[in-house]
């Protein structure tokens, strides 16, 4: 009798431990499977930060350097001596209206008269004034209808602080207002192309 409680015992034992073995095996591999699905959504994200920071351009060194140098160009230089005029007169205004542009925008623009003022170890912003026609103020007042519009085209290249070229573009506008009006337009679509570039 006792040999058969014994044997009776030993059996509910066994059953016993088979069932929570069986309970328990389900919950490990479930943790176990959140370990790896967790690891594989780091590793995911690692990947992506690696794949965007390899996709911009090694120059434009992750837009982690702002200072940007301008440099303005009156262009051609046989031009008569009221026509250069004009092109100076110009060439000041945008260039001082450009580093406010830039600066606004959180760059830290300064403007340089020559290439020799140039500091290494920043970006540089070359602008050429490539045509320009000043109109006539007085056929914009008496006329109007557009007579006596100015027009303005301007190239652009910016270098990085490498020394090698990583934007350029030519554009263009005209105005029935006056040339402020041009060089401003030229000078926003300028900027929006510089910050596109470095991220800003």
């Amino acid at each position: 009798m006792k040999r058969l409680l014994l044997i009776c015992f030993i059996i509910c034992l066994a059953v016993v431990t088979g069932c929570h073995s069986r309970t328990d095996a389900p919950k490990a591999g479930k943790e176990a499977q959140k370990e790896v699905r967790k690891e594989e959504k780091k590793q995911a994200q690692k990947e992506e930060k690696r794949i965007e920071k390899e996709s911009l351009p090694v120059a434009v060194s992750a837009g982690k350097n702002l200072k940007i140098s301008v440099l303005m160009d009156e262009g051609d230089e046989d031009l008569g001596l009221q026509k250069m005029e004009q092109r100076e007169h110009l060439n000041a205004f945008m260039g001082k209206d450009l580093v406010r542009m830039l600066n606004k925008a959180g760059f830290e623009a300064t403007l340089i008269e020559n290439r020799g003022q140039y500091k290494s170890g920043t970006y540089l912003l070359k602008v050429t004034i490539v045509r320009y026609n000043a109109g006539s103020k007085a056929a914009r007042i008496v006329v109007g209808f557009g007579a006596g519009s100015a027009s303005l085209d301007t190239r652009y290249e910016l270098f990085a602080p490498e020394g090698n070229r990583i934007l350029s573009d030519e554009h263009g506008v005209g105005s029935s207002l006056d040339w402020t009006s041009c060089a401003r337009k030229l000078n926003k679509q300028t900027v929006d192309a510089v910050k596109d570039k470095l991220g800003r």
